[in-house]
């Protein structure tokens, strides 16, 4: 009799399901999440690249595939490859996310960093950005969530896994191959590796390889391209010699160099028992060091204000609108190519090499990473050795980015933020910098020689009088300027800076203290928030628009203006027109102050001697005097106006950027100050 009803049994019904095995499902999703990511994210379609993000997406997926493929059942496999791949998707969503935010694609280890902070003081800009992207969202959940319903498994065999592995084997084959024969991007894989260009080339899954091996590579010996030689002075320009020119009678002044007393690396690295230290120390051994100049001591026993300025930019600086900060820029020492390069980790990489002058190799995690060693020639620390009065503030959120924990490490004795000590601050989105300097003016104005760090944060995106409320604030500051309503607020935010500086130095002026007194301003990185973005919920780049152009490179995005100033040196005409960068920043200091410092433990230069300009970027282009190097694509050289170089010169100061970066590397992978502050002791 035939089975009816309750008594059919289960394996009577047939399974209408979709068949589609696991292993095949994840090397899709892995192609399919990486398609819509380059798409996204890529201002020009390259058939190349996407040939290259194609096959190293089916390469990495084969790798997840052939984990799917380990487990015993049809049923274990699907489910384990349902989730595997809402990881991908979630995974692939948040660098989307971030990238549209920041407008670089960050470590992971940066991500780890900065997601608490993110998620604690960003919460409304996250759940905005979530909800503008909400079909992004779907696009990308979509295919897992149908295969998770209307799909089903199949048993995997030895016969299958075999094959899988040739065939993962020969798509990163191909990928490589494509690289090299389709592509200009082939010392993206390591020569000139960074994360950021690494996922726009490769794609995010090959990109997550490429930085887990270089992730094993900072426990290798720190490897130096010795030679070429790693200085090669030059002449300085007429416009960074002293004012008064001495006479042609008198003999040529001989000048001291800027050496540790009692320091030879030589001795340090035959002593040396880590080997990694060794590498450091024969490499600084082999440097010449900076000289002395005109201009050491410049600032001997002066206050100092050290300012890193949010998204601050030279486009902000304005005669009629902005006296204060065009005073300070042109009446000081005027920097007329300074960079900011974009170091991949926003805000906290700025910062870092303001007040460190080291490059954050390790991301977001750089100033995190302070805590394991003593960083002793930052300015904080070289003033507060000295007695000065030491504290830095910020005017908003003490433990983002656990600046209470480490800006006392950087040489100052007190951290004031936001529930953190500093208090009447309003409650606003972003804070007052106004606020902040009329606050904390009272507190050491009295008490000199003084050393103060702030870092602001008025000039923060999003620029619009809703969600700013500093641009609403001054909004009618700039209603009047000629130029979109986003930029309008851009502006209107950094006229807080603008009133903060003309309250400081007012206050300077009172005391009878502004030629006693230095004010440092430099930004933490460009402005981001204006360029294309749903995050900042800009449909078109503003950034462009800011700069006067049509379209930006790296070069042109990054620079920005630097602030030296004294009431001591208004009217001394003061110029450096040769490239200089943040690194500058610290030993350019170092020197003014006429405090003790080594030049060759800092990869920067005193911006106001002869030694080599050099601004440099994680990808290893770089810019000297003599032109610019840009390594994207095979590499290209464009002189300066009226230069030219040869191979040589190409090759020594690409040398020398490849030894910058692999010393600031070693530096933070080895802990390298404290071996030498511990090695020093030793040697006394």
């Amino acid at each position: 009799m035939a089975k009816t009803g309750k008594y059919l049994k289960k394996q009577d019904h047939p399974d209408r399901r979709l068949p589609l095995p696991g292993w095949a499902f994840l090397m899709l999703t892995v192609l399919y999440n990486e398609g819509m990511l380059h798409v996204w994210v890529s201002e020009e379609f390259s058939p190349g690249r996407m040939a290259v993000v194609a096959l190293f997406a089916l390469g990495f997926g084969g790798v997840l595939a052939l984990l799917s493929s380990l487990l015993p059942s049809a049923k274990a496999a699907k489910r384990f490859a349902v989730a595997l791949a809402a990881v991908v998707n979630v995974l692939w969503l948040t660098m989307y996310f971030i990238s549209d935010a920041y407008r670089v694609f960050m470590t992971p280890a940066t991500i780890l960093n900065g997601a608490g902070g993110v998620a604690q003081d960003y919460f409304g800009l996250v759940m905005s950005l979530l909800g503008r992207n909400l079909w992004r969202i779907a696009l990308i959940l979509a295919p897992t969530v149908v295969y998770g319903i209307f799909c089903r498994g199949s048993k995997p065999n030895w016969k299958l896994r075999a094959a899988l592995t040739a065939a993962t084997v020969a798509a990163y084959l191909a990928g490589l191959g494509a690289v090299y024969g389709l592509t200009e991007d082939w010392g993206r894989m390591s020569r000139t590796y960074d994360f950021d260009s690494a996922v726009r080339c490769f794609g995010l899954s090959m990109a997550f390889t490429l930085e887990g091996l270089q992730g094993a590579r900072q426990n290798e010996e720190p490897d130096f391209v010795m030679p070429p030689a790693d200085t090669q002075p030059t002449q300085a320009t007429e416009s960074t010699q002293p004012a008064e020119s001495t006479q042609e009678t008198q003999p040529p002044v001989v000048y001291g160099e800027h050496l540790m007393e009692g320091v030879d690396f030589a001795q340090l690295a035959e002593a040396a028992d880590n080997n990694s230290v060794k590498n450091i120390y024969q490499y600084l051994a082999a440097l010449e060091p900076g000289k002395e100049n005109a201009y050491t001591g410049l600032f001997a026993g002066k206050n100092l204000i050290l300012i890193t300025a949010e998204a601050f930019a030279s486009q902000v600086i304005d005669p009629e609108r902005t006296p204060t900060l065009y005073r300070l820029a042109n009446n000081g020492i005027l920097f007329t190519d300074y960079y900011q390069p974009a170091w991949g980790a926003s805000t906290t990489g700025g910062e870092f090499s303001n007040l460190v002058g080291m490059v954050p190799t390790t991301g977001g995690m750089c100033m995190k990473e302070l805590k394991h060693q003593n960083m002793f020639l930052t300015m904080g620390k070289q003033l507060q050795k000295l007695g000065y009065t030491s504290i830095a503030y910020h005017n908003h959120l003490a433990d983002f980015y656990d600046r209470d924990e480490t800006h006392t490490l950087l040489g100052y004795d007190e951290y004031k933020a936001r529930f953190g000590g500093l208090e009447g601050i309003t409650p606003v989105w972003p804070e007052s910098d106004l606020e902040m300097i009329d606050i904390t003016v009272p507190e050491y104005i009295q008490s000199q020689p003084f050393s103060i760090y702030y870092m602001t944060v008025s000039g923060h995106c999003v620029y619009s009088q809703n969600e700013n409320a500093m641009s609403k604030k001054n909004y009618h500051l700039v209603e009047d300027m000629d130029a979109s309503e986003t930029v309008k607020c851009y502006h209107a935010s950094q006229m807080e800076l603008e009133l903060a500086m003309e309250s400081l130095v007012s206050q300077l002026e009172e005391a009878g203290i502004a030629d006693d007194t230095v004010i440092v301003i430099a930004t933490d990185h460009y402005p981001y928030g204006l360029e294309r973005s749903s995050a900042w919920n800009n449909s078109s780049n503003y950034l462009a628009e800011l700069y006067g152009v049509e379209e930006y490179d790296k070069f042109i995005r990054d620079k920005s203006a630097l602030i030296i100033w004294s009431g001591s040196i208004e009217g001394e005409n003061l110029v450096v027109d040769e490239p200089v960068s943040s690194l500058d920043i610290l030993p350019t200091l170092s020197n003014l102050f006429g405090v003790e410092y080594d030049s060759r433990l800092l990869p920067g230069r005193d911006a106001l001697s002869d030694e080599q300009p050099l601004v440099f970027w994680m990808d290893k282009s770089w810019r000297t005097e003599k032109g610019t190097y840009n390594t994207d694509g095979r590499g290209e050289f464009i002189p300066a106006q009226g230069q030219s170089v040869d191979q040589d010169y190409i090759d020594r100061i690409s040398a020398m950027v490849a030894n910058k970066l692999t010393y600031c590397s070693g530096v933070m992978n080895t802990d390298f100050f404290d071996h030498l502050e511990a090695d020093i002791a030793e040697s006394e």
